[in-house]
């Protein structure tokens, strides 16, 4: 009777086996996702308009946050700044966070790549 003939179970060998090239075949294909997201952001990053909204947008950030200066009445040749306002100072506080926040992850992404890549060399 064929249909109650038991499969024969694989040894620990062979399952250790199966396991270490579907571990591998993962790696493999996370390496493969990531180069291609890598290059997505790396394209997108330094598209013109990107570049260009970035450039304008440093622009803005930097005359709102720029200092001020103006004349003391005591001394024509003296020039004082401003004293820096509590909305500038979260303003200054809050771009340099996001600029950490979004600037780790690729970094990390970049690095790891390029660990995968040449530990695969």
């Amino acid at each position: 009777m064929p249909f109650l003939k038991r499969n024969k179970p694989k040894s620990l060998r062979a399952q250790i086996r199966a396991a270490e090239r579907e571990l591998l075949n993962r790696q493999q294909r996370v390496a493969v996702r990531t180069a291609t997201l890598v290059r997505n952001i790396h394209q997108q990053v330094t598209a013109p308009a990107t570049l260009l909204l970035a450039g304008g947008i440093g622009f803005i950030l930097g005359e709102l946050t720029q200092r001020q200066t103006t004349q003391s009445r005591g001394a024509a040749d003296k020039v004082r700044t401003t004293e820096t306002t509590p909305l500038r100072t979260a303003l200054n506080l809050m771009t340099s966070i996001h600029t950490i926040y979004t600037a780790l992850p690729l970094a990390w992404m970049m690095k790891s790549f390029h660990q995968q890549v040449q530990d695969v060399e």
